[in-house]
């Protein structure tokens, strides 16, 4: 607490409003805190909690105005520089952010809080290095602190440390079993290890973990646990983006195997596309009316009950055009379609292409969709993106290419289950799906991996690729 001399039932309110927090009651905490801060407006600790209470209710515009006004009546507390850190962190305020963690360390180099925020921050920004030695720092101030052993694990799989971020993971499990930030994330690093089993089992703990709240919840039907499906409806349900759909959606024909009807919850944009899916009876959008079902199931869960492991992986080509006029793509050459930017990738520009644009006897097609597509046209390139209104109409395109050569690993996804071959620029510390060494996944044997040498640059892989599409082209 502050220096301010408060009136005494101001001070029992304020404790009161802490105790809620602590107990997740953000609402009462923020009235509270609202109503001492508009009886004395001078106190800044009441400016504090209304300002804590609303970031924890994920209003942190609200929560910055608040602690601002905290900070400048009494600038000398780290906790309020570090609470406005975390809500301008996320804002994208990244470095506002990250100065007020400094701030908050220069003010009290022993707020280990501030040091663990400071590394999530850096990380996120690309310096897993400098994030490293905060979160070290961190755990050195708090010893045997769960959290910050999850967090230094999830470092250490940027660092490509797999070994270290599992052990890391076990140890803090110990500790916290019930802790479901720290069972997802070691659910990612036990499927880049290849423990399907133990990694599928953990990633059930994603229902509890922050980004996951408030996803498909409730089911709309009884989870499918294993029963028999002879005879029976069942209902895939897609939970996040399109590459997760677009790799999983090859369960369908395994379900229609054990004897169900199968249907399929998706975004609008993959809606035409599955329902001519293998396997698949309809399929209609995310939040529409379901038909009756006798079970439900969604997709991150189809590989844990199917006990799928890196040996039994469904056949990927699943994917088919949908019925319609086709557009027509006139051969010319060796055609090979394009994607450079996605929602996963921010560090690959058009001009990073440039090696591949150079190769001769190759037709190039953009994919590319939103504002980047006009780059293609400037380069003479195809430009497809004005008849792209959904996946299916990408999969028309898509279908008549020799090869997809793409950063964007939804447009993997899409080719992999058409049975295009794909070339996928790789990033470094690319996720389970890929792996960190090799040019093949276990997922789409038409598929080859060009993986990035240094973070931000990819320029010497595209040189690779334009090399290894000439000698495509010599032995075609």
């Amino acid at each position: 607490m502050t220096a301010h001399r408060p009136d005494h039932n101001h001070l029992v309110a304020l404790s009161h409003a802490l105790a809620l927090i602590e107990a997740g009651r953000f609402d009462r905490a923020e009235g509270i805190g609202l109503r001492v801060a508009g009886e004395d407006g001078e106190y800044a600790d009441a400016w504090f909690i209304a300002g804590v209470a609303a970031a924890r209710q994920g209003r942190h515009a609200e929560a910055v105005e608040r602690l601002e006004r905290a900070i400048g009546l009494q600038p000398g507390v780290s906790e309020y520089f570090n609470n406005c850190g975390v809500s301008r962190n996320a804002l994208g305020m990244d470095e506002k952010a990250l100065s007020d963690f400094e701030t908050a360390l220069a003010l009290n180099p022993a707020d280990y809080s501030a040091h663990a925020n400071r590394g999530r921050l850096l990380l996120k920004n690309g310096d897993a290095q400098q994030a490293l030695l905060s979160i070290r720092r961190a755990r050195e101030l708090r010893p045997g602190d769960a959290e910050l052993m999850g967090d230094e694990a999830v470092i250490r799989m940027a660092h490509r440390e797999l070994e270290e971020a599992l052990s890391l993971y076990e140890q803090a499990l110990r500790i916290a079993p019930e802790d479901a930030e720290i069972r997802f994330n070691y659910s990612r690093a036990l499927l880049m290890a290849g423990r399907y089993a133990e990694g599928w089992r953990e990633n059930e703990w994603r229902w509890r973990a922050r980004h996951y709240r408030g996803v498909m919840r409730p089911f709309p039907a009884p989870l499918w646990a294993g029963e028999p499906l002879a005879g029976r409806r069942i209902v895939m349900l897609s939970e996040q983006g399109f590459g997760d759909a677009l790799q999983f959606i090859r369960y369908a024909a395994v379900l229609q195997g054990l004897g169900a009807a199968v249907g399929v919850t998706c975004r609008p944009e993959l809606t035409r596309l599955f329902r001519v899916a293998r396997g698949v009876d309809w399929a209609l959008e995310l939040e529409k009316t379901l038909p009756e079902v006798d079970f439900c199931i969604p997709m991150w869960s189809l590989p844990l009950v199917l006990g799928t492991v890196p040996e039994t992986i469904p056949e990927a080509r699943c994917l088919t055009v949908a019925p319609g006029p086709l557009p027509e793509v006139a051969k010319t050459g060796y055609e090979v379609g394009l994607v450079w930017s996605g929602n996963n990738r921010r560090d690959f520009r058009f001009a990073d292409l440039e090696p591949l644009l150079a190769v001769e006897g190759v037709a190039f097609h953009s994919l590319q969709v939103g504002p980047q597509a006009a780059l293609a046209r400037e380069r003479g390139v195809r430009d497809w993106s004005s008849r792209l209104s959904d996946f299916a109409d990408t999969a028309a395109i898509l279908s008549q290419m020799d090869l997809l050569i793409t950063i964007d690993t939804a447009a993997a996804h899409l080719a992999g289950g058409l049975g295009v071959p794909f070339w996928l620029f790789t990033h470094v510390t690319a996720d389970w799906r890929w792996g960190w060494r090799g040019d093949s996944t276990p997922w789409y044997p038409g598929a080859r991996l060009f993986r990035q040498h240094r973070r931000g640059v990819w320029g010497d892989v595209a040189v690779e690729m334009a090399t290894a599409l000439r000698k495509e082209l010599a032995h075609g």
